[in-house]
C-alpha cells in the first residue's frame, strides 16, 4: 500500500528525514510516533504531496508518488490537527462545499456525504452552524470532510487534541471502523494509550530515523530483556506491595503491572503461583517494557535502542 525506501529530506543543511525506509500494508491502522521535530510532519507532508523529498523512493498503491501524485491524492485524505472548515457555514453546507471543490460526481457525492455523516454521528446537527458545535463535534466534522472522496488511505494528525475523554473515545471508535471498511489509517498522536488501543503496527521516529517498528505485540514484548512484566487486573497497591515483599525480585509498577527482575522459567512460575494464591488474575505476561509510553521515553529521551 505504502512503501518508502531510503527517503532523505533536507531543509538546507538540516536533515529532516535520514534515509528512512518503511512499509505500511493495506487495511492497517499504523501509528507514527516521535518527539517534536522528529520528522513525522515532514513524512506525512511528503506522502500527501505537500512537500518534495531530496532522495529515495516512495510508492503508494504500487505507483511511484512523484509520477502519479494526482491519481494517488484522489484516493487519500489528510485530516489535519487544525480545524479545516468554515465556522459560519452549517455542517451540511461545509460538506457540500468541500465535496463540490473536489469535483465529485453529484450522485457519488450524495452517497459519500451520507456515509461521512453516519460514520461521524452528525445527522442531528446538519443544519447547525459549525461555530455552535462542541469541540468533539468539530473534530468529527473535520473527519467527515476527509471522507468525502471515500479515500482508501486516511492520514490523521493529532485528531483528538483538546477534546474531552468521551469525545476522544467516540473518535477512536470511528477510526477503528475504517479498518472494517478496508481502509488504511496512518495515525500520529502524543496520547500513547490511543496508539495502544487502535493501532496494529507502530513506528517510532527520532531525528529523522525509524528507531523501532513492528506490530503492537512486537513493540511491547522483548524476549532478550532481563525483566518480565505481569499485567494483572486492577488491584489495590497495598495488596501488591505486601505481595512483592514475598519475592526479592518482584516490584510494583502500578495497580495493573508487576515487574519481575528475573526471567527464568522457575521465577516466572513461582510468581504466577504467588499471584494465584493471592487471588489475583493475570491478563498477560511479557518481556520488556510495561507500556508503549515507557518504551517511547526509553528510546527517544535516553537514546536507547536495545529496549
Amino acid at each position: 500500500m505504502i512503501k518508502i525506501t531510503n527517503l532523505l529530506k533536507r531543509y538546507g543543511d538540516k536533515v529532516a528525514l535520514n534515509h528512512l525506509s518503511l512499509e505500511i500494508g493495506p487495511g492497517t491502522i499504523f501509528g507514527l510516533l516521535g518527539p517534536n521535530g522528529a520528522g513525522k510532519t515532514t513524512l506525512i507532508s511528503i506522502l500527501n504531496g505537500l512537500t518534495q523529498y531530496t532522495e529515495g523512493e516512495v510508492s503508494v498503491f504500487g505507483m511511484p508518488l512523484d509520477k502519479n501524485l494526482v491519481a494517488i491524492r484522489k484516493r487519500c485524505a489528510l485530516i489535519p490537527q487544525t480545524l479545516a472548515f468554515y465556522e459560519n457555514l452549517t455542517v451540511i453546507e461545509n460538506l457540500n462545499f468541500f465535496g463540490g471543490i473536489q469535483n465529485i460526481e453529484k450522485a457519488q457525492l450524495k452517497k459519500n456525504i451520507s456515509y461521512a455523516v453516519e460514520t461521524n454521528r452528525l445527522s442531528s446537527m446538519l443544519h447547525q452552524r459549525a461555530s455552535t458545535l462542541s469541540g468533539g463535534q468539530k473534530r468529527r466534522l473535520n473527519i467527515a470532510i476527509g471522507l468525502l472522496n471515500d479515500p482508501d488511505i486516511l492520514f490523521f494528525d493529532e485528531p483528538t487534541v483538546g477534546i474531552d475523554p468521551e469525545s476522544r473515545n467516540e473518535i477512536l471508535e470511528t477510526i477503528l471502523s475504517f479498518k472494517k471498511a478496508n481502509k488504511t489509517v496512518v495515525y500520529t498522536s502524543h496520547y500513547m494509550p490511543e496508539i495502544e488501543k487502535i493501532c496494529d503496527e507502530v513506528a517510532i521516529i527520532n531525528a529523522g530515523e525509524i528507531i523501532k517498528s513492528g506490530t503492537m505485540e512486537q513493540m511491547l514484548n522483548n524476549a532478550s530483556a532481563s525483566q518480565v512484566i505481569f499485567e494483572i487486573y486492577e488491584t489495590p497497591l497495598e495488596t501488591l506491595e505486601m505481595l512483592s515483599a514475598q519475592g526479592s525480585a518482584l516490584s510494583v509498577v502500578d495497580s495493573m503491572h508487576l515487574l519481575l527482575d528475573e526471567k527464568s522459567s522457575q521465577a516466572v512460575a513461582k510468581t504466577l503461583d504467588l499471584l494465584e494464591n493471592a487471588g489475583i488474575m493475570v491478563k498477560n505476561v511479557r518481556y520488556g517494557t510495561t507500556t508503549l509510553e515507557s518504551l517511547f521515553i526509553n528510546l527517544t529521551s535516553k537514546g536507547r535502542r536495545d529496549v
